[in-house]
């Protein structure tokens, strides 16, 4: 039985719960660094699992629970980390930067974080509606390949910038406040909607 793609539990990472929206509902009051490292963890599942469908062999019921599950994950909570990123850690940080000037290393890092985000959206919005007719019918899988490829390109590239430089300085350039800031603005954002 083919087995590989199949969604199961997103592997530990520095939040155990299966979602941040879970985690923070519960009252977790991890740092908001590591509440953001735990979501690079469901990226780079989500994203796998992505690669993953394109293989010839998987069972189609496998390919259309996958789809399904990879069209939650990156049209649901995507958006959400994203607007932590873009929302809340960009500008804290751009503030906690001013005067550094664009040719500083940790700004332009910064700006290059939203920006790529633009790049891997536009990627996404291709990908999304063809995740979903993947879940509905197993052979659509196959318009996924390259892009699936590009965008795993993608975030291997922009996670790695944000965990070398931006996290360690939301650490080191940020206020306690700042990050507490950070966090309730997370929680925040996944409440339900009245």
């Amino acid at each position: 039985m083919f087995t590989q793609i199949k969604p199961g539990p997103v592997p530990p990472g520095p939040v155990e719960a299966a979602s941040l929206a879970e985690a923070l509902k519960a009252g977790d009051q991890s740092d908001p660094i590591d509440l953001l490292l735990s979501c690079h963890t469901r990226i780079r599942h989500f994203t796998a699992i992505a690669v993953k469908l394109t293989q010839p062999g998987a069972p189609a019921g496998e390919v259309r629970s996958a789809a399904g599950a990879v069209y939650r994950y990156y049209s649901q909570a995507l958006p959400l980390h994203e607007a932590d990123e873009n929302e809340s850690v960009y500008p804290r940080l751009k503030a906690a930067l001013a005067g550094a000037g664009d040719e500083d290393p940790l700004a332009a890092a910064n700006q290059a974080m939203v920006d790529q985000h633009r790049t891997i959206d536009r990627t996404v919005a291709s990908l999304l509606p063809k995740w979903q007719a993947a879940a509905a019918d197993a052979s659509a899988v196959s318009a996924t390949a390259a892009e699936a490829g590009e965008l795993e390109d993608a975030w291997r590239d922009h996670l790695a910038l944000e965990e070398r430089l931006i996290f360690p300085a939301l650490r080191d350039r940020l206020s306690v406040e700042d990050r507490r800031g950070i966090r309730l603005e997370m929680q925040a954002r996944r409440q339900p909607q009245r």
